[in-house]
């Protein structure tokens, strides 16, 4: 009586894996006919930004128009880093990044010139903002998310934003 019983379970427990195998494939083919495949086809679009991305890495440079281009190339790279090491200007340094998140108040960032902005100076001073800035505080990341930023540029900024 137990083969009987045993034949019984491994008949519906079949017929339960095969039922699940045709669901999983069924559902298969209806999410692709419901959303195709995007990059099918030829998007000239796509493939000319594809090359501008890869354009500075990925051109061939030899002899000296290669050295110029390069040299050029390596420059521009260097621009933004450049730009960050500039003059300590609190507001600029605001507008560009903080802005972001500390003018709509995301992930809880308190709003310049609010109680809690200013609750959080009476608490922690200037010291302790700088060092949450510098060092990342909850969904902030050290330095606002730009590593080029100086001390001096975030002060700047945190010094800025009090006095709105």
């Amino acid at each position: 009586m137990e083969r009987k019983e045993d034949r019984a379970f491994m008949r519906q427990f079949s017929g339960v894996i095969a039922g699940f195998v045709a669901l999983t494939l069924a559902l298969i083919f209806l999410a692709r006919h419901m959303q195709p495949d995007a990059y099918m086809g030829n998007y000239s679009g796509r493939q000319e930004l594809a090359k501008e991305r890869v354009q500075p890495v990925g051109a061939v440079r030899s002899g000296e128009a290669g050295a110029a281009a390069l040299a050029e190339a390596q420059q521009a790279a260097a621009k933004p880093q450049a730009a960050a090491e500039g003059p300590v200007d609190g507001e600029s340094v605001y507008n560009g990044l903080c802005v972001t998140c500390h003018g709509a108040g995301v992930a809880g960032a308190p709003i310049p010139g609010s109680d809690e902005f200013k609750k959080r100076f009476d608490e922690q001073g200037l010291d302790g903002l700088l060092n949450a800035a510098i060092n990342g505080l909850n969904a902030m990341p050290p330095r606002g998310g730009n590593p080029s930023l100086t001390d001096e540029q975030i002060k700047a900024a945190i010094e800025f934003m009090l006095k709105q």
